[in-house]
């Protein structure tokens, strides 16, 4: 039924009193203290006392609900004569969200304030507090979680025993030392040589400092400079903690999208595609701390940034990258030439 005031002082509403499924048709307005309800079949009239009338909320267009306990409720439009009936609203806040539902400025205005409000705390609020939060995890935590994931890489065949002669790990593991020799957290680095097939010429590091180093990279460097740069930049995650960080940052994503679209489970692809698009872009960010840290580190050594570009364009040449471009935004690692360019920068610094 289209609802809409009937005269001067009068609304039209549907009665639902509680004790009959059947809605009422009734006509309401004042008289004195008191709400004047008729019957729009029969003409019969009901008093509701003013004061124990509650009203909704306004709300936009909706219709108002008028309850009186153990008197059930009615339902009309929004009318003036309510505000005059009824001056008092519940509260300033539903006060202020009904003035925000009948100005499409202020509307647009709160959801741009919102919006950048939800940028601002995932651009900033999450990686601050996914860093302050890894920097007082125990280390029992980092244990743990590096023992779960090297058990599943065990079992995948990652981590199988290193071709390299004994010497070459030796004098790797010597030279590597001496590089974060003083370092923080650099104690607990460990350097592993693996036969990694599936991995390729790789290298990584777990959250408890276990760095592992894949015989094909150790292969494909031209010099040990070269390892060491790589070395220096995995290095740079452990100090930086980038492994836990990463976990909180992709979990608090996840959870904050998913309340956003009403999805927790993560499965919908609303909630997918803005979680994976933002969680690379922490893994961006940490790379290139990561860089910075090693090229920091290399000069400090007396060892030359161009090591770690020359590293990369091999890497490069080996397997071309798919991180130019649009599909850059895919990728966990900002994009080769870049990193390039800020190697070589470094050495001219």
């Amino acid at each position: 039924m289209s609802e809409r005031s009937l005269s001067m002082g009068a609304i039209e509403g549907q009665w639902h009193d509680g004790r009959s499924s059947r809605a009422r048709a009734v006509r309401l307005d004042r008289a004195g203290d008191a709400l004047r309800i008729v019957d729009a079949a029969d003409g019969s009239q009901a008093f509701w006392p003013l004061a124990e009338v509650v009203p909704s909320a306004r709300l936009g267009a909706t219709p108002r609900v008028l309850r009186r306990a153990g008197h059930g409720q009615i339902e009309c439009a929004d009318a003036p004569e309510l505000a005059q009936w009824f001056p008092s609203p519940p509260s300033r806040i539903e006060a202020l969200a009904d003035w925000l539902e009948r100005r499409r400025t202020a509307i647009l205005v709160a959801a741009l304030g919102a919006g950048l409000l939800v940028f601002a705390f995932l651009r900033i609020g999450v990686p601050w507090a996914a860093a302050e939060i890894a920097a007082r995890l125990p280390e029992a935590v980092e244990d743990e979680v590096s023992r779960q994931t090297a058990a599943v890489l065990e079992r995948a065949g990652y981590l199988r025993a290193s071709g390299l002669p004994q010497a070459r790990q030796d004098a790797l593991r010597a030279r590597f030392a001496a590089l974060v020799a003083g370092q923080p957290r650099h104690q607990r680095m460990r350097l592993h040589f693996v036969g990694a097939r599936g991995l390729g010429a790789n290298a990584f590091v777990l959250p408890d400092g276990r760095i592992y180093v894949t015989d094909a990279l150790v292969r494909l460097a031209g010099d040990d400079d070269e390892v060491l740069a790589v070395l220096a930049h995995e290095a740079g995650h452990h100090v930086h903690r980038h492994g836990m960080r990463q976990a909180i940052e992709s979990s608090s994503v996840l959870l904050i999208a998913g309340l956003a679209f009403g999805d927790v489970s993560g499965s919908s692809v609303a909630v997918a595609l803005p979680s994976v698009l933002l969680s690379r872009g922490y893994s961006r960010g940490h790379e290139r701390e990561a860089d910075a840290y090693a090229m920091a580190l290399l000069r400090a050594r007396g060892l030359p940034p161009q090591a770690f570009a020359r590293i990369m364009r091999r890497l490069s040449e080996r397997a071309p990258a798919s991180d130019a471009g649009p599909l850059g935004y895919l990728s966990t690692h900002p994009p080769t030439p870049e990193r390039i360019e800020a190697a070589e920068r470094a050495a001219r610094e």
